[in-house]
């Protein structure tokens, strides 16, 4: 709109709309820690699964030596399961492989498990510790 030196502009101006404000609620939810354990007993403890997409627990589970240096590890399932699972350095890739076993169990048992990063690499050798692999705090995935 062009508006000449001697023309009047008239310009209104409507109420504005009180708009409802936003009452912003901080969160109120449980807080959880991988790998916190809210006991405090100092003997061997059984490996957890925390799943998210509801994993059944294993049946066999393994034994963590608290007093041996210990990692977690993310378990990324074919099926979109996803298990957390603490190891010590000096368990194997078989150690591995046995725990998904006992969680699916009536699953197939014939699946290769890879590291994820660039390139992954393929872990085969069975006899292989996880500190060995390169495991420590990391994620595995399984493929069919």
């Amino acid at each position: 709109m062009k508006v000449h030196h001697k023309e009047l502009l008239a310009l209104f101006i409507f109420g504005r709309v009180q708009e409802p404000e936003i009452r912003h609620v901080p969160f109120q939810g449980v807080g959880r820690t991988l790998g916190g354990s809210s006991s405090t007993e100092s003997g061997p403890e059984t490996t957890v699964a925390a799943p998210t997409n509801s994993a059944p627990s294993p049946s066999t589970s393994l034994v963590v030596d608290t007093s041996l240096p210990s990692t977690t590890i993310q378990l990324r399932l074919a099926d979109g399961t996803r298990m957390v699972a603490h190891f010590n350095h000096h368990n194997t890739i078989a150690d591995i492989r046995s725990f998904i076993n006992a969680s699916r169990r009536g699953r197939s048992t014939s699946y290769q498990l890879q590291t994820v990063g660039f390139p992954p690499k393929v872990l085969t050798d069975l006899t292989q510790t996880v500190e060995q692999a390169g495991l420590l705090n990391s994620v595995v995935i399984q493929k069919l």
